[in-house]
């Protein structure tokens, strides 16, 4: 079936019409959201999130757009916005990781850094047993993802998918603590 119809039933909150463009273009969006972050499973969650969005604008999509191009700066979008999310976790984590041996000998100057860095480990140390090791060897042994692997006897995949919801733990609750430790500053 062309575009413009499948859109111009999608209008009309067809879900017929809106699988009928799954199944057509979910392919190009994985393969593209993969050939940028080399993770299936970010991929995957990108492809969901773009015809999550496709499904919530579904009115709003007139029939002589060119869906494929929506699609793929949909995808862009959201492919830039998960990077950025990953450069922002990462650097901090990598900056507690850095300054954690001086965590002990901070003054109380350095309050709010320790409540930042207390808390990151509590976070760490509640991850299931599997995912904390594997975090560990990452981020504190700097192991790469294919000695992980091999040292606890699992595949590639498996790790990125560890490291991946060991990260999305750390971020989610990295928020809030930062969040805790600004409103603590400007409460006291």
């Amino acid at each position: 079936m062309v575009d413009s119809l499948l859109i111009t039933e999608l209008n009309a909150g067809s879900r017929k019409a809106f699988s009928a463009l799954y199944d057509k273009y979910a392919g190009m969006v994985y393969g593209f959201a993969c050939s940028v972050l080399k993770n299936e499973t970010l991929a995957e969650d990108i492809t969901q999130l773009c015809f999550m969005q496709l499904w919530e604008h579904k009115e709003s999509i007139s029939a002589g757009k060119n869906l494929p191009a929506w699609l793929y700066v949909s995808a862009r979008n959201a492919i830039y916005k998960e990077l950025r999310r990953q450069v922002t976790a990462t650097k901090y984590i990598d900056f507690a990781a850095l300054h954690s041996e001086n965590s002990q000998r901070a003054s109380e100057g350095d309050a709010d850094f320790n409540l930042i860095h207390n808390e990151m480990n509590r976070v760490i140390d509640s991850l299931p047993e599997i995912r904390r090791k594997v975090f560990v060897m990452k981020m504190f042994q700097e192991m790469s993802v294919r000695e992980i692997a091999e040292t606890l006897g699992i595949s590639t995949k498996t790790v990125e998918t560890h490291l991946h919801r060991a990260y999305s733990a750390l971020r989610e609750d990295i928020a809030k603590i930062i969040l805790a430790a600004v409103l603590g500053i400007f409460i006291s």
